[in-house]
């Protein structure tokens, strides 16, 4: 039974009603002494109190997220990662070669408009699953010898690709946008960014003798997504961008491959990175901080970077004047200030807008 299935969700609601149910039932006809109808009675209402809790959690996560979409990335279960074999042919978990780098995707539906597929990346190895979203545009014919331009959509930790197309909706608000006149048709791709199970931060980096998450995302998915779709070989055309951990993983990615993306924007980001996989090595935490390496670089990338924060989100309008004010040409950068906000999804929500509007500004003039 899937993790944030509807079946799911109404057991655990079913589960609930039960268990309050039998506690005004039995409650007093529980047989036995004293002390074995009290030890019953204490074991059905933190019974009762746990189910509450499960159902509470599983619509949180339902509702807001996912932030697990599976059993297995809840209680751990890694991305797998196929490594070469000596012919260099890439290896799977049982030691046989896959010959996976020469297939050729397949995507199906995730939703109405909204496609689906896991695939290796070539350098990084990682597998994991890709979700685009292609503009009405893309198979009219009058666009049939257009190359559309990308922005790769990062989520936060815990969290999966999918909800950006599903809690976050980003793809009806670039319906939306789009109808209004505030941007231009843009492929959205979203794919795998935690690569360890549950709630480890993997860290959005180059882990050594790990993963390449930073390959993986800067490197490979873009290179799978102009393999199957047109779209733009300009680096000048694509843009990353994500919220909370995904919005420092945006800027440290668009750092570390300038010439993949043109434009970052970092939703209620940060810019040390937490994750202690990463933070525990001071040299790795340094390479891969973004503040840091703009004040390190004597010669800066071709990037523009919008960055966002709320007030009543500590820290994250702090991050962002200072990731903008690093740059030493900052153009068309900017720092967007909400009022109001927590580090939540809505929060995130009322920040896209603005950011698929300069998004759009930057790499589909």
């Amino acid at each position: 039974m899937s993790l944030t299935g509807t079946p799911f969700f109404v057991l655990t609601i079913a589960l609930v009603v039960l268990t309050v149910a039998a506690l005004v039932l039995v409650w007093n006809r529980i047989p036995g002494p004293t002390p074995a109808r009290i030890a019953a009675r204490v074991g059905l209402t933190v019974f009762s109190q746990v189910a509450a809790v499960v159902m509470v959690l599983v619509y949180v996560n339902n509702s807001m997220g996912p932030f697990y979409d599976t059993w297995g990335s809840l209680f751990g279960a890694n991305a797998e990662v196929q490594l070469p074999s000596a012919e260099g042919r890439p290896v799977g978990a049982d030691g046989n070669a896959t010959g996976t780098a020469a297939q050729k995707l397949v995507f199906t539906k995730y939703s109405s408009d909204v496609l689906r597929t896991t695939a290796v990346g070539p350098d990084s190895r990682i597998k994991g699953e890709l979700f685009v979203w292609l503009p009405p545009q893309y198979n009219d014919p009058a666009y049939a010898h257009t190359r559309f331009p990308v922005l790769e959509l990062l989520p936060g930790t815990p969290g999966v690709p999918q909800t950006w197309f599903g809690t976050m909706r980003a793809d009806r608000a670039m319906a939306r946008l789009m109808a209004e006149g505030k941007v231009k048709p843009m492929i959205l791709v979203s794919a795998r960014m935690n690569m360890f199970g549950g709630s480890r931060d993997s860290g959005c980096a180059d882990l050594p003798g790990s993963y390449r998450t930073a390959t993986w995302l800067g490197r490979d998915v873009p290179a799978l997504v102009k393999k199957h779709f047109r779209a733009a070989d300009d680096g000048r055309k694509w843009a990353i961008m994500g919220y909370s951990a995904g919005g420092y993983c945006a800027a440290n990615v668009a750092l570390h491959y300038p010439k993949t993306f043109h434009a970052a924007v970092s939703m209620s980001g940060y810019n040390a990175p937490l994750a202690s996989v990463v933070a525990r090595d001071p040299q790795l935490a340094a390479a891969n901080n973004p503040l840091l390496q703009l004040r390190n670089q004597a010669v800066q990338p071709d990037l523009v970077l919008l960055a966002m924060g709320s007030r009543q989100d500590p820290g994250t309008v702090g991050d962002a004047t200072a990731l903008v004010r690093a740059l030493h040409q900052p153009r068309t950068s900017q720092v967007l200030t909400l009022a109001k906000g927590q580090h939540d999804t809505g929060t995130f929500i009322a920040e896209m807008t603005p950011g698929l509007v300069w998004v759009s500004q930057q790499i589909a003039r």
